[in-house]
């Protein structure tokens, strides 16, 4: 089945060095709104078409007993595409249709001298940290991410300073206060790096879901700002979130970001936000707002 979906997005239409690139995405419709479905099509549909401009590869096989028994590939995208125009779009049975145009030119812009640094994400209630069995959380998911954003980019990987954004932390930050930015932009001179990342982990909390022992059903929640190094000003803000079902607890603390946790179920979910926020990042360090030509 990869290797169909590989061929599929070599010979998708539309070259890398062609001016205009159409792509067209789909969604079911089946059980949701039409608006939902619509946003999810739209979201095929700009992915398919960054294809176009270059996808990477990545690939993770676990083997035992002489057999493959976990084959992971990940395709990534080469450009986030800030500028689009829809051109068509249709319903067929419950599968929504939306056709894209893009300005290749547009869509083909970078920052070759991006230098990220993070701070530590604070936990929004602290008092999880006592029953997480969570060890190394705060610096651990901004340098997750940091990683994450070394391969998509194939920048040098730096790790998060032992600093904060705002402390103590009362409540989700205005990352649009004066105060923040002129922290941020401060922080960033002292780390000589021109965006900073930062964030806050909103929950990591679990409750009982049924009578069965051991299952729970626990979420991960991360909100992540990032500012331009220069001025302090917020350049993205995003928040994903996912859930795991079932033994999600540990009986013995687990270092953040080990083999061990990735291979729980908890683990998972988390892994899935961070893809997410690096994936966000990495669109804004590929078309950063000064390339932007028709924001």
């Amino acid at each position: 089945m990869k290797v169909l979906l590989l061929l599929a997005l070599l010979c998708l239409p539309g070259a890398v060095l062609a001016d205009v690139i159409f792509a067209e995405g789909v969604a079911s419709s089946a059980g949701r709104s039409i608006t939902e479905a619509r946003r999810d099509a739209l979201e095929d549909a700009l992915w398919n078409a960054s294809a176009q401009l270059g996808i990477t590869v990545r690939g993770r096989s676990q083997v035992g007993e002489a057999a493959v028994i976990q084959d992971d590939t990940r395709l990534d995208t080469a450009a986030r595409i800030s500028r689009y125009d829809i051109v068509g779009e249709w319903q067929e049975g419950d599968i929504y249709h939306v056709r894209i145009r893009v300005d290749a030119a547009q869509a083909l812009c970078g920052d070759p001298d991006a230098r990220m640094g993070a701070v530590h994400f604070p936990l929004l209630q602290p008092h999880q940290q006592l029953t997480s069995s969570l060890n190394g959380i705060e610096p651990g998911v901004p340098n997750e991410i940091l990683h994450r954003l070394s391969i998509r980019t194939g920048t040098p990987p730096r790790r998060a300073e032992h600093r904060r954004l705002l402390e103590p932390l009362n409540g989700l930050p205005n990352p649009h206060a004066p105060e923040i930015r002129e922290r941020a932009r401060r922080l960033s001179q002292e780390m000589e790096v021109n965006y900073l990342l930062a964030g806050v982990i909103i929950d990591i909390g679990y409750e009982n879901v049924g009578l069965i022992r051991n299952t729970y059903l626990r979420r991960s929640e991360v909100e992540i700002y990032v500012f331009a190094g220069d001025t302090g000003e917020l350049l993205l803000q995003r928040r994903a979130a996912r859930e795991a079902k079932g033994d999600v607890l540990y009986p013995t603390p687990v270092a953040f970001g080990s083999r061990r946790f990735y291979e729980s179920r908890y683990g998972e979910a988390f892994d899935w936000v961070l893809d997410r926020l690096s994936q966000e990042i990495s669109g804004l360090l590929a078309c950063p707002p000064g390339d932007r030509a028709f924001d």
